[in-house]
C-alpha cells in the first residue's frame, strides 16, 4: 500500500492499515497523523482547533513532515475551529535523540545555528529569544533568507522536543501581513508539544555516564 492510498483512509479502516502494511504516512483524524521515520512511529497532534493538511504527511530520507493550519484550510466543509493566520509545520528527525535539551539548546545557538536557516546560511538567521520547559525548547528566530515562502514573515518561533525516539520540531510561521504574539505562539507550540509527547510513548532515558574508577 503507498502512502498517498494510506492518507485517503479514515477511522478504523487507518489504524488496521497501518498495523498490517506498515503505511510510512497515515492521517488518522483532522487533528492527528501517525508517520513511520526509520521504523520508529510517531503520532503527531495538533493544537485544539486546528487541523492537519490531509495531503501533507509525507516521510523521506531527511525525516517526516506535515502541515498544521485552520481546519477550513483544507476542508471547506469543516466546522469554524482556532482562527490562525499563519500555519504550523511540523518535522521529524530520522535519527535518535540529540543528548538532552541543555546539549540541544548549545548546538541549535552554536554550531548549528545555520540549520535554523532555510538557505542552510547562518549569516542569514538570528535567535531573538529563547524558551524552556521540561521536555521543550523554544526559540523565536529571524530568518532573512530569501527562500522563506511567500507570504510568510521573517520573525518566527520554533519548538523542539523528544516523541518516543525521534526529535520533533514545529515551526509556527505567521502570514507576512498579519502578527501573532509570543503568548499565543508559545500556547500553541506548548499545546503541540504537550498532546503529541503524551500519544507517543515516553523517549528512552539517557544512557549513565559510567563511574569514575575508585582512585584509591
Amino acid at each position: 500500500m503507498t502512502t498517498s492510498s494510506c492518507r485517503k483512509l479514515t477511522g478504523a479502516a487507518v489504524f488496521a492499515a497501518a498495523l498490517l502494511s506498515g503505511c510510512a504516512a497515515s492521517v488518522t483524524g483532522p487533528d492527528r497523523a501517525s508517520l513511520r521515520v526509520e521504523g520508529a512511529r510517531v503520532t503527531v497532534v495538533a493544537p485544539e482547533g486546528l487541523c492537519i493538511d490531509p495531503e501533507s504527511p509525507d516521510v523521506a530520507r531527511a525525516g517526516g513532515y506535515l502541515l498544521i493550519g485552520e481546519c477550513s484550510l483544507f476542508d471547506t466543509s469543516a466546522e469554524a475551529g482556532r482562527a490562525l493566520p499563519g500555519v504550523i509545520t511540523v518535522s521529524i528527525s530520522s535519527g535518535g535523540l540529540p543528548g538532552d535539551l541543555d546539549q540541544l539548546e548549545a548546538f541549535l545557538t552554536g554550531p548549528g545555528l545555520a540549520g535554523l536557516s532555510r538557505t542552510a546560511d547562518a549569516g542569514t538567521v538570528r535567535v531573538l529569544d529563547r524558551r524552556r520547559t521540561d521536555n521543550a525548547l523554544f526559540l523565536k528566530l529571524a530568518d532573512s533568507s530569501p527562500a522563506r515562502a511567500g507570504g510568510a514573515d521573517e520573525d518566527y518561533w520554533r519548538v523542539f522536543f523528544p516523541a518516543g525516539p525521534r526529535l520533533v520540531t514545529g515551526a509556527l510561521v505567521p502570514f507576512s501581513d498579519a502578527r501573532i504574539s509570543d503568548g499565543t505562539a508559545l500556547s500553541l507550540l506548548s499545546a503541540l508539544e504537550v498532546n503529541t509527547a503524551a500519544a507517543n510513548p515516553r523517549p528512552p532515558a539517557p544512557a549513565a555516564e559510567p563511574a569514575a574508577p575508585d582512585a584509591g
